[in-house]
């Protein structure tokens, strides 16, 4: 949408958004195959009203899109004829089948076994870690999508975090707690921020929590192409909590 300012050349865009995509299937009959016979068949899978998920595979990529059924339309009278499904998507983009997982701040194995003399794991009278926490906060995600994505984030407390904050590589944030209306995770508490449109919640053990978000936080989401996140909380600590992001790639 649009709106004119007077006295200025052209109008000023208020907003752009994708509208939602409609999909006609055409079904056609096989010989010898009554036409009546034929639809009383799809009808047992497919029915008006119904919601449900297109599936489709292209060059080995499996993508699927959610709709309900807008018609199902097949005159009566011919074998001729072609049994013709619309499919109404209000969300107009496909998706992945599988939800790409991506850990930040995650555990680096340094346990490992090998055929090479020259690098073997030793252990020193000292010890050696077999694990150790990968303390860079600020980690590099690409979208190969042609849109951008919405994300559930869960943050995994392994001791005290406090007011913890995602920032994305333009600045905006979304932050659980601040100085006025603090909060605290303890060892094993999660939040998860779910950034998806038409469902966006965070939840603290499974509890909304909207009332400790903190001002100006934006439902952040994953670019179409390079997007870099940090994680933060008021601690000192880098090794406090596990962060994880969800999403499916979406396409055109």
């Amino acid at each position: 949408t649009s709106v004119t300012i007077g006295g200025v050349d052209g109008d000023s865009v208020t907003n752009v958004q994708a509208t939602p995509r409609t999909i006609i299937i055409d079904l056609r009959i096989n010989s010898g195959v009554d036409v009546e016979e034929a639809k009383r068949h799809i009808l047992k899978v497919v029915k008006l009203k119904q919601r449900g998920a297109l599936k489709w595979t292209q060059n080995g990529r499996p993508l699927t899109i959610s709709g309900i059924v807008e018609t199902v339309e097949l005159p009566r009278w011919t074998n001729a004829a072609v049994m013709q499904i619309t499919l109404y998507c209000a969300q107009p983009f496909w998706e992945d089948v599988d939800e790409v997982v991506q850990q930040l701040n995650e555990a680096i194995n340094l346990h490992y076994f090998t055929d090479s003399p020259a690098d073997m794991l030793y252990f020193t009278e000292e010890g050696a870690p077999l694990g150790e926490y990968d303390t860079i906060r600020v980690k590099s995600f690409h979208n190969s999508g042609d849109v951008s994505a919405g994300l559930e984030i869960t943050i995994v407390a392994h001791d005290t975090v406090t007011n913890p904050i995602i920032y994305n590589q333009d600045g905006a944030f979304f932050g659980v707690g601040y100085e006025t209306n603090p909060f605290v995770m303890q060892t094993g508490d999660a939040v998860v921020i779910t950034t998806h449109k038409g469902r966006k919640t965070v939840k603290y053990n499974e509890v909304a929590i909207f009332d400790k978000i903190k001002p100006n936080s934006t439902w952040l989401q994953l670019e179409a192409g390079d997007n870099q996140f940090a994680i933060n909380s008021d601690d000192e600590s880098v090794s406090n909590m596990a962060f994880s992001m969800k999403y499916k790639q979406r396409y055109i």
